[in-house]
């Protein structure tokens, strides 16, 4: 046994031989064996390749008031950035916001996803033991290129006061909903566009069903009696219908045939001519129209200006509407007659807007335009968009016409309540419309909901605005003209008297502080004008003879006093109009159902016919107009 036995040092070499021989087989496994796959794993854990995040682009309003931008957000480890509304609701359908995974899915956010989402940088990063890069090491391979910041014609004020009113509009009349828009019927930039309820884009649970739709652009509608003022251009452009013709009184109910369903008014009128039509709003006389029109004429008229069709590709959920063919409006002696007065037509509130733009602009349908520019991240511009002309719809002149026609409504006719005490040298044109919702499954119209509306110019002549109301399924008053119109002028109102919006200088101190003797003495009689205003304690002047009071307006050397003017309401004679205000003659003439037309600005200094001329039938009144020298 002993001579087995290793000594000590002997085993040592044998086990230091080992460890050699151990260490020589592992170098070879890793150096010449294992080389490539080893040192691809060495390679792995100290460096890491990653794409850069490349910031998504802003979205501005059409003065640099920034609606969306990006922040760091270090709690969410799938994404560098996350997108925040700096407004919150406002704007929050034409804005839109991002999915889950940073990308756009509803308004500008979606359509403009790919401009504003940029291209992401790749960078190659050599770390450290503890996972710290070694910058002296890291290389970027390619830069991340930011999106590009859109700018659009939205204006953040008239934003604010047109979702305040709509808020408060859908709160008075117990409405469903309520949308506006304002354009600039010139150039067809959209400056406001909303719908109430909203939503705020902020949050993740909200941006579901109706209230994340733009309702401008994705709500048809039967426009009901706005829509006459297509049918009216047909038949003045068309040289089919003179507007000085007078159609015999049908009293309240229309009935063709025997066997016809009958039009009715909501009133008897009497006889009317296209002008006293339009105040009036008659469904009889506009039908008739249409029937002359005929069904060709009519639908190409509708189509020029465009109905039927989207107006552009840069709305997120448009409809294009619904726009009968001739062979569809003459398959009954009925569907082509309710066509003029909005019946069997569907529109979006879009198409409306921009076919009265063309009617304020003096006949060109323009497209409309929610983009202004865009500019790169530094803030250089790099596309800015110009107004784009669609086609000539109608000519001066026809629109020249229908705007005077606009004008009586508001003046003197269903659109009495729209004209503005606080804006006397403001005068409104437009039309109130009220349709009841046709029902799909019973094939009738409903007449318990209905979608009342008002599109308005601002001022009539050389409009700086055209502004289109639409309040859904209004519970405590139902006719345009007391709830779309009212939304209108009170947007107005606050667009005229914002410091920043203005287009002329409003005082505020020079409006009625005095809420009690905000009256409406309008039709009243002198008794009962001195018994309110005696009641109220309010400061009346009185001029003018006859009856009732045919206008009433602000006394321009005392702001708490109200100017009340007393005429026949039935009048056999000419009324002197002379150092009358355009607005205040409008009026007179108009409740004595007359025809107005008028050159210059400022008052009255010129009539004919001459005051206490005869009047007769077919009458038209010329006014010149001269401002203070």
């Amino acid at each position: 046994m002993n001579k087995f036995r290793l000594e000590p040092l002997t085993f040592v070499k044998w086990l230091v031989m080992s460890l050699v021989i151990v260490l020589l087989i592992q170098t070879f496994n890793i150096q010449v064996l294992n080389q490539k796959v080893l040192r691809s794993k060495t390679k792995d854990m100290a460096v890491r390749s990653k794409n850069t995040y490349a910031e998504r682009g802003l979205i501005l309003d059409r003065n640099g008031v920034v609606l969306a931008e990006n922040f760091r957000d270090t709690s969410n480890t799938s994404l560098d950035y996350s997108r925040i509304y700096l407004q919150g609701k406002l704007a929050s359908q034409v804005v839109g916001k991002l999915d889950f995974e940073g990308h756009g899915n509803m308004g500008v956010e979606r359509v403009f996803d790919t401009r504003l989402t940029g291209v992401d940088g790749f960078r190659v990063s050599v770390q450290d033991v503890h996972h710290r890069e070694i910058y002296s090491r890291s290389e970027e391979v390619a830069e991340a290129e930011p999106g590009k910041n859109l700018v659009l014609t939205i204006d953040k004020n008239m934003q604010e006061i047109v979702e305040k009113t709509l808020k408060d509009g859908v709160a008075e009349f117990s409405a469903k909903s309520a949308s506006a828009v304002v354009v600039d019927p010139y150039t067809g930039e959209i400056l406001a566009m909303a719908s109430y309820p909203t939503f705020d884009p902020n949050s993740k649970t909200q941006g579901i069903g109706r209230v994340a739709k733009n309702e401008i652009v994705a709500m048809p509608y039967e426009p009901g009696s706005t829509f006459k003022v297509i049918t009216a251009a047909a038949a003045i452009e068309n040289k089919i219908v003179d507007p000085l013709k007078v159609y015999a009184d049908e009293g309240k109910c229309w009935r063709w045939s025997t066997r016809s369903e009958p039009i009715c008014d909501t009133h008897v009128y009497g006889d009317m001519d296209m002008a006293e039509a339009m105040v009036q709003s008659s469904n009889i006389v506009f039908g008739k129209i249409a029937d002359e029109v005929g069904a060709d004429k009519l639908y190409r008229m509708a189509r020029n200006f465009g109905f039927g069709m989207k107006t552009s590709e840069f709305f997120h959920g448009e409809e294009s509407g619904r726009l009968l063919q001739p062979y569809e409006l003459t398959r009954d002696d009925r569907t082509l007659k309710t066509m003029g007065f909005g019946h069997a037509v569907m529109v979006t509130p879009i198409q409306m807007v921009m076919a009265y733009s063309a009617i304020a602009n003096g006949g060109k349908l323009m497209e409309p335009m929610i983009v202004k520019e865009w500019r790169d991240s530094h803030g250089n511009l790099v596309e800015k968009n110009e107004p784009v002309e669609v086609r000539r719809v109608v000519s001066e002149s026809t629109a020249s016409k229908i705007r005077e026609m606009l004008n009586r409504v508001v003046n003197s006719g269903t659109a009495k309540r729209v004209a503005s005490k606080k804006l006397p040298d403001v005068i409104f044109g437009g039309k109130t419309g009220t349709a009841e919702k046709y029902n799909q499954e019973t094939r009738s119209y409903d007449r318990e909901h209905q979608v009342a509306s008002f599109i308005g110019l601002a001022p009539v002549e050389d409009a700086r605005y055209v502004c289109l109301v639409l309040v859904d399924d209004p519970q405590s008053k139902h006719v345009g003209g007391l709830t779309a119109g009212p939304i209108f002028r009170r947007i107005m109102e606050g667009v005229y008297y914002h410091p920043e919006l203005s287009p002329l200088s409003h005082n505020l101190a020079q409006v009625k502080t005095n809420e009690s003797c905000d009256i409406d003495f309008m039709g009243m009689t002198k008794g009962a004008v001195k018994k309110l205003a005696e009641s109220k304690k309010c400061n009346v002047v009185m001029e003018g003879e006859g009856d009732r009071v045919v206008s009433q307006r602000n006394d321009l050397l005392d702001s708490s006093a109200t100017v009340v003017q007393f005429g026949e309401t039935v009048a056999s004679k000419m009324p002197n109009l002379k150092g009358l205000s355009l607005r205040d003659a409008l009026e007179v003439m108009g409740s004595i159902r007359v025809n107005v037309e008028y050159s210059g600005k400022g008052r009255v200094v010129a009539q004919e016919p001459k005051a206490e001329t005869a009047l007769h039938k077919g009458v038209v009144c010329k006014l010149t107009l001269k401002e203070k020298s």
